[in-house]
Parts: structure tokens; sequence; C-alpha cells
């Protein structure tokens, strides 16, 4: 059911179906014209619960503008459904190039990739036919505006800021409106989960990217802070310090497992870290889920790197790390 949660701002809670993030928090501003924030997965039970709840607010739809904090597909995946002639889509200039529809071949080679982490041929195979980030992917691409850092769009009343937040992806972006002191962070700032910073080819650090985005974002002044997942919100500096302490913690525990284990691989280190999940053991991990926490762990072994802390070599094509 859409939300009215403040003056001409709507919250829509698109359900995620079987997914561990279990919904998608997309807002509405209205006005003379609107902006959607964000949209779900390319799956029916979102389009259906989206195109529901849209009308539950009213918003012309001819007048609907949208905006993608990032390029990943439970926030990118049903643009090309939702917009209307005239209107417009913006996405940072960094994330727009690197949306990949559903079927096209460059997700193999994103999923092949892992293999020189540790994981077998047989488990990227399986993947490949789990992964909800490939089935929810855009049925094609539509021409989007690119937005870069600083750049001000402007709905009725209000005046809201682009905010590059490199991390959870190179071109993430938040949106920020001082007047109102609301601030969309997309994935750069959850509560009760933490978002997920893995590698990025384009980028040497993604973990350093991100701890320098979240101070970037902390002292903002913000009374309503509207995070992309989960009904769970709070206080914007209080949250920041949360999430660098966890990467702190994160990253002690990635330089214990070094020393433990040198020459490990990732797929191998990932598995004696600590993670806040149902599972026993690594053994019981979901594979998709397994993919996030070697994805996380790459971030945080990249970090130690690019800092002098550990040192990696290539063993059978498989990438391995040892303590500097």
């Amino acid at each position: 059911m859409a939300e009215l949660i403040a003056k001409d701002l709507w919250r829509l809670n698109i359900p995620l179906r079987g997914n561990p993030l279990k919904n998608l928090n997309s807002y509405l501003i209205v006005g003379e014209r609107s902006l959607l924030i964000d949209t779900g997965f390319n799956w029916d039970s979102c389009l259906k619960a989206m195109e529901r709840e849209l009308a539950e607010t009213g918003v012309d739809r001819g007048r609907m503008d949208i905006f993608v904090t990032h390029l990943h597909s439970d926030h990118s995946g049903l643009v090309a459904k939702l917009i209307r002639p005239g209107c417009k889509a913006y996405i940072s200039s960094i994330d727009g190039g690197g949306i990949i529809v559903r079927g096209d071949p460059a997700w193999h080679h994103w999923y092949e990739k892992y293999i020189c982490e540790g994981f077998s041929q047989a488990e990227i195979d399986e993947v490949k036919g789990l992964a909800p980030s490939q089935s929810g992917s855009p049925s094609k691409l539509v021409s989007m505006d690119y937005v870069e850092d600083g750049d001000v769009l402007r709905y009725g009343t209000h005046e809201l800021r682009c905010l590059l937040t490199p991390g959870h992806t190179p071109g993430h972006m938040c949106l920020y409106d001082a007047e109102n002191k609301w601030l969309f962070s997309g994935d750069h700032i959850l509560f009760s989960i933490t978002p997920n910073i893995c590698r990025w080819k384009i980028r040497k650090d993604s973990l350093g990217d991100y701890m320098d985005s979240l101070r970037k974002v902390r002292d903002l002044p913000v009374e309503l802070l509207l995070p992309g997942h989960r009904e769970q919100t709070g206080v914007l500096s209080q949250r920041v310090d949360e999430l660098l302490m966890h990467h702190k913690v994160r990253l002690a525990n990635t330089i214990e497992v070094l020393d433990a284990m040198p020459g490990a691989n990732a797929c191998q280190i990932a598995g004696e870290m600590k993670w806040k999940i149902s599972a026993r053991n690594w053994s019981e991990f979901p594979l998709t889920q397994k993919l996030f926490a070697v994805g996380e762990t790459d971030a945080h072994l990249d970090y130690l790197l690019v800092r002098g802390k550990a040192r990696t070599e290539q063993k059978d094509g498989v990438n391995v790390f040892y303590p500097a």
C-alpha cells in the first residue's frame, strides 16, 4: 500500500519476493511534475505492486520522471516498463553505462570472474540461473539523462541535489532536499542490514570509496532519512558511525584470517570470516549469498592491498592472498 509520509511525498513498498532484501522502498514526489525514485526488479510481481501503488497516489503518469539511484536491477529493472513518452529517466553518468539487460552475454562474463576467487565452474553455472540481479534486470535499455555530482533537479518546491556516493556501485547517487532536510539514500545508507560493498573493475578500492562517501554525507542536516530497503530508518550521523565501525571490525577480521591462512583465495577467506546469516557454517550458505560474501571479502582485500597491508599473486588461475 502506498503511504503518504510527508507533504508531497509517498513511500511505495515494492515486495521483493524470495529475496533477503525483502522489499524496495520507492519514493514518489508529487506535483505538477512528479519524480519516482527507484523501481524494483523487472518481475511481474514488482510491476503489479508498482502499478497498483502508483494508482493509489493518483499521480499523472504522463508527467512522472524517474530517478535511479544506482544500476542494480532491484532499483533500475522496471524503468523501461514505467517510463512514458515525454518523461525523463535520470541516473549518474558513471552507472548509466553499466546496466546490463536480461539475456545479455555480459552476465555470463560477470559471473565467470568469480572462478578466479575460488568458486568452481559448477557453482558458477548453478548461480547463473539463481541470481535475481540477472532475472530482474531490464528487458531493454532506454535513453537516460545522465546527472553529475552537484546537479540539481527541481520538482515543485523541492530542489534535489545529486550527491555522488560511490562504494555500493561506482556511480551511486543520493538525492538531498536541503530545505526539507530529506535524504534519499538508496543503498548507500541502510538500517538493520549493511549495504553490500564488492569489487568493481573500474575502481581499485570500492570499500575506501564507500567509507569516504559515508563521511561525505555524515554531517548533512537531515530530519527524514529515506533508505532503499526495509522500513527501518534513524539518525544519519549515528548510522554512518555504525557502518564505519562495521567495516573496521571486518577489516580486522580479514587480517586475522590472512595471518592464519596465508595463500588462501577469497572464497576460502570468506568461509572463515564472521557473517550475520542464518547458516551454521560456510557450506550451508545459500550459493547466491556466498557470491555476495566473496564480493565483499574482495572489497576488504582490495582495501588492504591498496594500503600495503596485504599482497596477492595468482596460482593456477586463482587469486591468492598473503599478509604484507
